[in-house]
This record gives structure tokens, sequence and C-alpha cells, in this order.
């Protein structure tokens, strides 16, 4: 049976209840993903908050709580059939219990462990690499605005740091590949579609303080220190496009 769930978590979780309680899953496909031709017979699933959060239970009560992080982390890293992997290690963890975690030469339990640290380290470099503009709401107010284009669906991830640094200031942080955007405010902050050409009204002061960062980065530089190995292996160039600096600018 081929499973099809609206791309969600929940929505992953209750494929995993199906697996158990209606046929064993032979593929997990998101929606976006399933209009590929198929011989096997097919299932829509619904996605249910009950049978979701019994699954989530099982997982945390059977396995620890570790597990069920790790395979949301799993869930988020955006890569093709993440669902099986996720399907298999649980199974595991169901048949073991809680030392699963610690079986790192097994296939299923390492295959789990690229996945999450995929994406800490995409989480990581986006912390750092992620710049603010200052903008305007649609009252006038000042907020700060951000765009970013992740390989991993990292938003929730990397929303409690950005919480604990901006205390004070709203601030809006837009996935433009996944169209959507967290919008945060006095501590918290909620998930909002935010459609990918999205253009915000910058401040009037915005455009000299771009200025005043890319020529600091360009005289900031020492040329005989330069080492685009190095530079690369911390800043992609995947991520250049969302950069207020423009790496490619050099020294004249």
């Amino acid at each position: 049976m081929e499973y099809i769930y609206d791309g969600t978590f929940e929505g992953l979780l209750c494929c995993l209840w199906e697996h158990v309680y209606t046929e064993a899953a032979q593929d997990i496909l998101p929606a976006r993903d399933a209009g590929q031709m198929s011989l096997a017979p097919r299932k829509l699933v619904e996605t249910r908050s009950r049978e979701a959060g019994r699954v989530a239970a099982g997982i945390g009560k059977k396995i620890s709580a570790d597990a069920l992080r790790r395979s949301y982390r799993a869930f988020i890293s955006g890569e093709p059939d993440c669902e099986m992997d996720i399907l298999a290690y649980v199974f595991l963890g169901f048949s073991i219990g809680k030392e699963v975690d610690r079986m790192h030469g097994h296939p299923v339990v390492r295959r789990i462990d690229v996945l999450n640290h995929k994406v800490a380290r995409e989480a990581e470099r986006i912390r750092g690499l992620l710049r603010f503009g200052a903008v305007e709401d649609a009252e006038g107010r000042p907020l700060l605005y951000a765009h970013i284009s992740p390989d991993c669906d990292l938003l929730q991830i990397v929303m409690p740091h950005f919480l604990n640094r901006y205390r004070r200031e709203p601030f809006v942080i837009h996935d433009v590949k996944r169209e959507k955007a967290a919008f945060a405010a006095a501590g918290r902050y909620e998930l909002r579609p935010l459609a990918c050409d999205f253009a915000p009204e910058y401040a009037e002061s915005e455009p000299a303080w771009r200025n005043l960062w890319r020529a600091y980065y360009v005289h900031a530089a020492i040329p005989e220190r330069i080492n685009e190995t190095c530079r690369n292996n911390f800043m992609p160039k995947r991520y250049w496009s969302h950069l207020v600096e423009e790496p490619d600018a050099r020294r004249p």
C-alpha cells in the first residue's frame, strides 16, 4: 500500500498509524509528489490529531522523547523518501526501546543521524547568515524583516534563537522557498502563509545602512588572508542571494 498524506509531520504520524492498523506501507508520499504513475494501490490518509497524538505519545513512551524529536528533525530535512526512513527508525525503536539511539552503527539509525546532522548544520548556518532589514508594516510601524530559502524547513528550529535575541523588536522571517513566514512579537511567534514574491517596503534609512555594511565587508578583509575554499564552506553560495554584503565584492 502506498499512503498519500498532506506533507505535515502530523500527517506522517497518521500514516504510521495506518501502517499498523490497516496495511503495511510500501511507500509514503506527500501529496505534492504523488503525481507519478504507480502500480501499487494507494490510499489518501486524512490528518487526524487524535491518531497523530497517539503515535507521538507512543514514540515518547516506548522509545524516548528524544526519538520523537529526532524523527521530527529527520522529517524537516527535506530529503526524498525520509518518510520511509522515519518509519523504519520508529518501528526499530518500538522493538528495541530507548537503546535504539545508541546503535549508531545500525544503518537505520545511521540514516536518521545523517538527516539530523543536516538539519543542525543548516540551522547553525542560518543563525549566522540571516540578515534583517528595517521595513514598515501596513500602519507605518517599524519592523525587522529577513528572507531565507534553506534546504530544510527550519523556521521552527531557528525561531527560539531569534526570539531570545530580539526580545522587544517585532520581526518577520520569510521562508521564500516554502512560501511561509514566522511573525514574531513580544516573545511569541506564529506561522502564516506568505507568497514568494512578497516585496516589503523598506524604511528610508535602510539603503544607507546596507551600503555601510557592504563597505565594511569589503574594506575589513585582508586580501592576503582571503581563503575562498574556507569561506565557501562556512558561507555556501546558495545562501548568497539573501545576503546584504555581496560576497563577490572585492576591495578596489
